[in-house]
């Protein structure tokens, strides 16, 4: 906003001042044939009229789009002029600007529609004066090259700036997009599996009473309210942004997870070690609530009902924290791992390993068995 308001001041205030100076420059030229003893011809008169008309014709939109490509060829017939009329300062504009558009061709045609005709006027006005005359031109060529080269380098610098602000801006909303896509996986799949086991004990126990299926159906309610809630509130985040979300929980939660899934009537044998929560870090704490709830879900999925092996415990040499998962394998997937989707086993994997950690994930003697390995 305030880059926009600076750079449409900056445009009036080079409108303006190529204003000014071309009514100066025209009330000067007037006056010198005016007080010349022999008036000029009226042929002259007329094409510096006509060259005076063009020029206003020209130039003055031409300096309010401040020469985007689409107007080289006004700018070089601008530039042209300038030995003919009172347009000088606002040639002098368009020669600056149509050499800050850095293209070799322009700058070429450019110069030579400014320099050509000028020395031209010069020889043929000024034959006397016409060698210092035209090494002021030159000089006066060459300054207005640098001062375009110039131009055109600070704004392919503003460009190249813009560009990479772009990309940075694009890569951080990519991130954040994935961070949250593996957020609401490890979510919903864990709640979702807990709702799976209360909705399979439900349909394959008849005999259950009443006060324990009504208790499953509240907790399959409260599941599905919960699993809704958190989908609400990742999509919130989509739409508001990263600052709209709430710290993931760590470790200190891992026995509320282990309670969820004993509730969901989950057999799981958990030894989790007391000091773990206290003594990781908090990006590490974080890492081991995402591991264990999708090795949790992921056994609940693979093989519901059966019993879960669940060990969290630091390392005798004080250098990570060790997690252990096992279940019995399922019967169609005997002897094999089950297949990595890209977001369950596969995602804790990456997460793992990006944290400096190893995970391994396999099938022997009849159990499942995963193994995660992660620095304090």
């Amino acid at each position: 906003m305030f880059a926009l308001v600076a750079r449409r001041r900056s445009r009036v205030a080079v409108v303006v001042t190529c204003t000014v100076l071309g009514a100066l420059a025209a009330m000067v030229t007037i006056g010198e044939a005016v007080g010349r003893p022999s008036p000029p011809r009226d042929d002259l008169v007329a094409l510096w009229l006509l060259a005076e008309a063009a020029a206003v014709v020209i130039s003055v939109p031409l300096l309010l789009r401040l020469l985007g490509r689409g107007s080289v060829p006004a700018g070089l017939v601008l530039a042209a002029l300038a030995p003919l009329s009172a347009a000088t300062p606002a040639a002098v504009v368009a020669l600056v600007l149509l050499v800050s558009l850095r293209v070799r061709r322009t700058t070429t045609w450019a110069v030579t529609a400014f320099v050509v005709p000028t020395a031209l006027a010069v020889v043929v006005l000024e034959p006397d004066q016409a060698l210092g005359l035209l090494a002021v031109l030159a000089v006066v060529a060459v300054v207005l090259v640098l001062a375009g080269t110039v131009v055109g380098g600070r704004r392919a610098l503003r460009e190249q700036e813009r560009r990479e602000r772009a990309v940075v801006v694009e890569r951080a909303r990519t991130e954040e997009r994935a961070r949250i896509a593996g957020e609401m996986h490890d979510s919903l799949s864990h709640h979702l599996s807990l709702i799976a086991l209360h909705a399979g004990a439900l349909g394959r126990r008849a005999d259950l009473p009443p006060e324990t299926v009504r208790s499953s159906s509240r907790l399959v309610a409260d599941l599905s309210r919960t699993a809704h809630a958190e989908l609400r509130d990742v999509l919130g985040v989509l739409h508001q942004g990263p600052q709209a979300s709430e710290p993931p929980p760590g470790a200190e939660r891992l026995p509320h997870l282990v309670e969820q899934h004993r509730s969901a009537g989950a057999v799981v044998h958990a030894d989790l070690d007391p000091a773990v929560p206290e003594r990781v870090g908090e990006s590490t704490s974080r890492l081991l609530h995402r591991v264990v709830r999708e090795l949790l879900a992921n056994a609940a999925r693979h093989a519901p009902g059966a019993p879960v092996d669940l060990v969290v415990a630091g390392r005798g040499d004080g250098n990570g924290v060790d997690v252990v998962c096992r279940n019995p394998v399922a019967g169609s997937a005997r002897g094999s791992a089950p297949a990595a989707t890209g977001t369950g086993l596969a995602g804790v994997a990456e997460r793992v390993r990006l944290a400096g950690g190893t995970a391994r994930a396999g099938a022997a003697d009849g159990q499942f068995v995963v193994e995660v390995a992660v620095p304090w």
